[in-house]
């Protein structure tokens, strides 16, 4: 990898394990820092290849743990209609009513209705 940043993660003592057994299982260098006044730990990573900082990132989402400096995805929140009004609500099925009238008359008065001619091929 190109920068110098190393990936860090920030846990609790009770979650340093979790950390500890997959940097060791994956032979990876790690360093464990405390931070001051606090039951946290942080550790830091030495990862210099892009399929290990991957398979780092999906243990990390299996553990629920964020590392630092990374924002959680949040997904948009969808659009919500406004409520219609009783003046919206009576112009839509007025104009749903005209709609279903004028088609009913089309197919009474036969308008819409496909017309084909064919030839006939043997007759000459």
């Amino acid at each position: 990898m190109n920068s110098d940043k190393k990936p860090s993660v920030t846990v609790k003592k009770k979650n340093i394990q979790t950390i500890l057994d997959y940097c060791l299982d994956t032979k990876q260098e790690f360093t464990v820092l405390p931070k001051a006044g606090t039951d946290e730990w942080n550790i830091e990573i030495n990862i210099t290849e892009i399929n290990t900082a991957i398979s780092f990132g999906m243990f990390l989402r299996e553990n629920k743990i964020e590392a630092n400096g990374v924002t959680p995805y949040v997904a948009p929140a969808k659009e919500v209609a406004a409520p219609k009004t009783k003046a919206e609500k009576a112009a839509e099925s007025k104009a749903v009513k005209e709609v279903v009238v004028k088609e009913e008359n089309a197919s009474l008065l036969d308008l819409e209705s496909p017309s084909f001619e064919f030839e006939d091929a043997f007759q000459k």
